[in-house]
């Protein structure tokens, strides 16, 4: 009788674990789900001593390809620490994928070599569900996350209550990592922060540098004028840069017209 009681006892709790795992999957499918109110994609900049810090030289602006874009986005994964199970899944879906990659793909080629991409998307209350940014190395693109599902968790935060959640590295990419004070070979991943190997930057796609404020140019030589076959290749990523939307018609306008004034 007390075997019987017992083996009851154990059945009923597996059932009871399933369902609270399962509630919990459920719960989490429709945080992934909120009503988002708010996408905002700007050019921030990002602080001298972070970049030496990391030794970070950025490549901006830069020319990508759309799809290029879309696919980092959906390739993005993530694993969430939770009492009861670890929930994987990916960082943005094929709504935010949609949405965010031409906002990005028009602020890499605005960006600067001292400023990076952030992202915001916000839930309906106006707390920030997913947060981060993005920017181009030579070491390859670089994707870091402040905020997901709603639950924060800062860069090089190792905390003792251990991670929140943490991206999943796949075939392509690698953790940037921490070096000691003083190491160079004692480095710890930083889980919140994933570099696209495979995803190098290309001279022809390098933009130039946006042109500072005239008035600041009085004192400064005119630059040498350039040759026709550079104006023709200035042109012809003019040309790409519209095919792709990133550039509307009035800005291809004024900046074709900017490059045939050169000649």
């Amino acid at each position: 009788m007390k075997n019987k009681i017992s083996c009851l006892a154990v059945v009923l709790l597996v059932q009871v674990f399933c369902y609270l795992s399962l509630f919990a999957s459920t719960a989490f499918a429709q945080e992934a789900v909120a009503n988002l109110k708010k996408y905002k994609v700007e050019i921030l900049p990002l602080k001298k001593q972070n970049q030496k810090k990391y030794k970070l030289k950025l490549i901006h602006p830069y020319s990508f390809r759309l799809r290029t874009i879309q696919k980092c986005l959906l390739s993005l994964k993530f694993k969430e620490k939770n009492t009861l199970n670890a929930h994987k899944g990916r960082v943005f879906n094929n709504d935010l994928a949609k949405r965010l990659a031409p906002l990005i793909q028009k602020k890499f080629s605005q960006a600067n070599s001292n400023q990076r991409i952030s992202f915001k998307i916000s839930n309906a209350s106006g707390k920030a569900y997913l947060q981060g940014d993005t920017f181009l190395t030579s070491e390859g693109m670089h994707w870091r996350f402040t905020a997901l599902r709603s639950v924060k968790w800062g860069i090089e935060d190792f905390s003792v209550s251990g991670e929140p959640w943490a991206l999943i590295s796949q075939m392509g990419q690698v953790y940037k990592q921490r070096y000691w004070q003083g190491s160079t070979q004692l480095a710890q991943d930083i889980t919140n922060w994933i570099i696209f190997e495979n995803i190098l930057p290309t001279a022809s796609r390098i933009l130039p540098e946006p042109t500072p404020n005239r008035s600041r140019l009085k004192n400064i030589p005119p630059l040498k004028k350039p040759t026709a076959s550079e104006v023709k290749e200035r042109l012809n990523l003019l040309d790409q840069l519209r095919k792709e939307n990133v550039i509307t018609e009035k800005e291809y306008i004024d900046k074709r017209r900017g490059i045939l004034e050169q000649l």
